[in-house]
């Protein structure tokens, strides 16, 4: 883990001598395989131990892709910083260990834990249990909550990182050589993370196999909040280029002014070559600098993401709606 904020799983992983990816599917599915058998034979509901013939391969790749999501983040993290030390910024050395930090790991997990047995058992999946079988409901999610929240926690931190990396000092590359002058690497991380989460909330309340309303409502009201925490670092972003864009047209243009007014100074006299040649090179210019993107990555592949994720999510949301109002 050279180099690499060093999470629990990392060190859970090195003290088991197992190699890398092993070890990682070793800490995760064994523990949580435990607890789901626990809570099958305890007769405790919990997100995986309804189908026991499904829930059990769904919470294994739960929990792999979690973690692995988790490892590619702060991979992808650690490579950013660098891009960003290529341009010129200078953030600062412990930014990248606020990815391991175990207090706030810790916080999120025990906001998980309180959120699942104070507002979504009873409120949203109108589940009541005395006392003692809530505590042994909690106990048997808490080792998928752990890892939930080391996911949850190394996203916020990666995507805050993005948007704080993104405002530095840094050297824009030139606009002939990168037409989101240097930003895209900053953009593809934060689609990359997004996607990740999405692709987790469809994982974690899935309406493939559980086709209930609590269960879609929540992917649909966490896939939104993600949505909208991917729009902190991209609207940031956005800003950047569009000011950057902004100020190499107004520069271009400044030039275009002053060939024009060294044109009509002269009258009807003939044009000098060397200002026709001018205009011809501040014309190509102009046209470089017009497709400077907007966007600090491919806009398709965000249209998409939308397209995909959003739109059923909306529609069920907009159908479910109409159906209560109009009694159906």
């Amino acid at each position: 883990m050279k180099g690499k904020p060093s999470l629990w799983f990392d060190r859970a992983v090195l003290a088991l001598k197992l190699p890398r990816w092993i070890g990682v599917c070793t800490v995760g599915a064994v523990p949580a395989a435990l607890l789901w058998y626990w809570g099958i034979e305890t007769k405790i509901a919990t997100d995986f131990t309804g189908v026991p013939i499904v829930s059990l391969p769904l919470l294994l790749a739960n929990v792999v892709f979690l973690l692995g999501a988790t490892s590619l983040i702060r991979s992808r993290i650690s490579e950013l910083r660098d891009h960003t030390v290529s341009l010129g910024g200078k953030p600062a050395l412990d930014q990248v260990g606020l990815l391991s930090n175990w207090k706030g790991v810790a916080a999120v997990w025990g906001a998980l834990m309180a959120a699942t047995w104070v507002v979504f058992d009873p409120y949203v999946f109108n589940l009541y249990y005395p006392p003692y079988q809530e505590l042994q409901r909690v106990l048997v999610t808490s080792y998928l909550r752990l890892i939930q929240a080391t996911f949850l926690w190394v996203l916020g931190c990666a995507m805050y990182l993005i948007l704080s990396w993104g405002k530095l000092p840094i050297k824009l590359r030139s606009f002939t050589e990168d037409r989101t002058l240097g930003l895209n690497a900053y953009g593809r991380a934060s689609l990359l993370f997004v996607t990740l989460y999405i692709a987790a909330m469809l994982l974690t309340f899935p309406v493939f196999v559980y086709n209930s309303g609590a269960v879609m409502w929540s992917q649909a009201v966490f896939s939104l909040v993600g949505l909208l925490i991917f729009l902190g670092p991209l609207l940031s972003l956005r800003k950047r280029l569009l000011e950057a864009k902004a100020e190499r047209l107004t520069w271009i243009q400044r030039r275009h002014s002053r060939v024009i007014e060294s044109i009509e100074s002269s009258g009807d006299g003939p044009i000098d070559p060397a200002l026709v040649n001018e205009l011809i090179a501040i014309d190509s210019i102009r046209n470089d600098l017009v497709k400077i993107s907007g966007w600090p990555f491919n806009t398709g592949v965000f249209v998409k993401l939308i397209t995909v994720v959003a739109l059923p999510l909306t529609l069920y949301m907009v159908s479910t709606f109409l159906a209560r109002a109009l009694s159906i």
